[in-house]
């Protein structure tokens, strides 16, 4: 399994060398993308518990620009189908969802030890952090040409507004779809079905929000509402890891606690 990671990975670099390959972008604008990613990352390292491991960051770093291409595939089928008002559920959530739970299975077969849903959520979380940092290149790099009013003003406008709005959203979204995993893996009845459950759960956070920003042209007030309901669930969220994480080492250090010769005591 450790074969079939790093063969993704490899797949992942050669897609995100030509994703990046031909993109414009401003000096300003790659300085920008930089610090937004690196803000990003920094912030998930000091609050996430358990910390991330590398190995899930780097899936979600590079299966975004790999997403690319597929949420595009995914319009055009939308249109074929005449399904064109799903777009917040096909464009990105159905694809996105899907192959940042498939590196959170690969993951957990090839490195990690799970026995409880809150460690395969944990390298859901680390997946999805990947995710964000990266996905916020493209759209500063953008931003920084198509701003109007200068590069700078398109970077800081576009790099705060998406962090304010959602900056560990896809962390939330593949914490909870992971969290499924980690059920079947822990071995809980219903098991296969229990992540079913959490995948569609993922997915159905993630079309809530896109389709927060598809109608807050004439609705403004519903973005701030699911940015405020999406940071109030990655807060209480990194708060419950927190607190399993400590009751999983107190349990680990009642068993490894050497006991006393009652000859000696």
């Amino acid at each position: 399994m450790k074969n079939l990671y790093w063969l993704s990975i490899a797949f992942g670099l050669v897609v995100s060398g030509f994703f990046f390959v031909d993109r414009r972008f401003t000096e300003v604008g790659l300085i920008g993308a930089l610090i937004c990613a690196g803000l990003t990352l920094g912030l998930g390292f000091w609050w996430f518990r358990p910390r991330p491991m590398w190995q899930g960051i780097l899936w979600g770093a590079l299966a975004q620009p790999v997403v690319v291409s597929l949420n595009d595939q995914m319009v055009g089928i939308s249109d074929k189908l005449g399904l064109t008002h799903l777009y917040a559920a096909f464009y990105s959530p159905l694809p996105e969802e899907t192959i940042k739970l498939l590196g959170v299975v690969i993951i957990i077969a090839a490195f990690g030890n799970v026995k409880h849903p809150y460690q395969a959520a944990a390298i859901g979380m680390a997946v999805g952090l990947g995710f964000d940092a990266m996905e916020n290149v493209p759209f500063i790099l953008n931003a920084a040409i198509d701003d109007l009013d200068g590069d700078l003003w398109g970077v800081i406008i576009t790099g705060i507004g998406r962090f304010f709005t959602g900056a560990f959203s896809h962390a939330l979204y593949t914490g909870v779809a992971a969290w499924g995993v980690g059920k079947l893996y822990a071995g809980a009845r219903h098991g296969y079905w229990q992540v079913a459950g959490f995948w569609l759960s993922a997915i159905a956070l993630h079309t809530l929000f896109n389709a927060s920003t598809i109608i807050a042209g004439d609705w403004p007030v519903t973005i701030l509402l699911i940015a405020l309901i999406t940071w109030t669930l990655v807060i209480w969220g990194l708060r419950f890891m927190r607190k399993q994480d400590r009751k999983n080492a107190a349990q680990r250090s009642e068993i490894t606690l050497p006991t006393k010769d009652p000859e000696y005591s």
